[in-house]
Formats: C-alpha cells, structure tokens, sequence
C-alpha cells in the first residue's frame, strides 16, 4: 500500500479550509437575494460545525482580530491569514467551544453587516438579520444590508 506525501494531504486541507470560506461568503449573497427572503439565519449559509461567530468591519488589522478572539500572538497568523484591506471586505470569525474554526473573507457585495452588532459574539441562533436592500447600483445589482433581529 503506498502512503500519501504529507504535502499533499496538508495541501488538500489548505484548500478545503479556503474553499469553505470562499463558500460562506458566496452562499450568504444567494441566501440574501433568493425568492425575496425577509431573513437571514447567517447558520443556512454553513456547511461546517460552529457555536458562535464574531464579524469584523472592514480594515480591522489581524492583531486587533487576534485580541478580540482570544488568540495568542504565536498562533495569530494561522488563525487568521489575512486582514481586510479594503472597503468592500469584512470578516467573520466562526468559533466552536472557544476556538476558531474558519476565519472567513466576505464580499459586502454580498450582504452588508455594517454596522457590524455591537454586542459579539453572536451564538448560533442568535446570528438572525434581517435583509434590508438600500441601494441599487447602476449595473441594476442592489445592495443588500443585514441588520442584527
């Protein structure tokens, strides 16, 4: 029986980890814009495990994530790979039982959470907004707010 390479599995998971935030972001812009919904349960657009989650504003710099999540200065970059560096870019942070499970990248163009709630993190069932369209921009796509139920 031949053994896996340790790159390639470790690859394997890397891509995975990337696929599913790319998904959530993705998946919430079709939970928003289908059939006219009146909410959002941010639980509808995951397809991992999680209990609380944490959504970050635009610009918000990976050590100012790190100190709101709890994580230490030596695991800092590898629980969260990246800072938003524009404005169309915010992130969340999905925990279970205190950790981080995915630091997600999510395009405002689909779904807006600014202003983010100002009370976090959000349990699971907690994590409800309603879908509010305030602006239609002139290639006809509206933009879609997501206000804290």
């Amino acid at each position: 029986m031949r053994s896996i390479p340790v790159l390639f599995v470790a690859t394997a998971f890397a891509v995975a980890a990337c696929s599913d935030a790319s998904d959530t972001s993705v998946a919430i812009g079709r939970l928003v814009r289908a059939d006219k919904p009146a909410t959002l349960r941010l639980a509808d657009a995951t397809r991992f495990e999680w209990d609380r989650v944490v959504i970050f504003e635009p610009y918000t710099s990976r050590a100012r994530a790190c100190g709101v999540l709890g994580v230490q200065a030596d695991e800092c970059q590898r629980t969260v790979p990246f800072e938003s560096m524009d404005d169309g870019e915010m992130s969340l942070a999905f925990m279970a039982q205190g950790r981080v499970v995915r630091y997600v990248r999510h395009s405002r163009a689909n779904g807006d959470f600014v202003p983010v709630p100002a009370v976090q993190p959000l349990s699971r069932d907690e994590a409800v907004f309603r879908i509010v369209p305030f602006e239609t921009m002139a290639n006809g796509r509206t933009l879609i707010r997501l206000v804290k139920k």
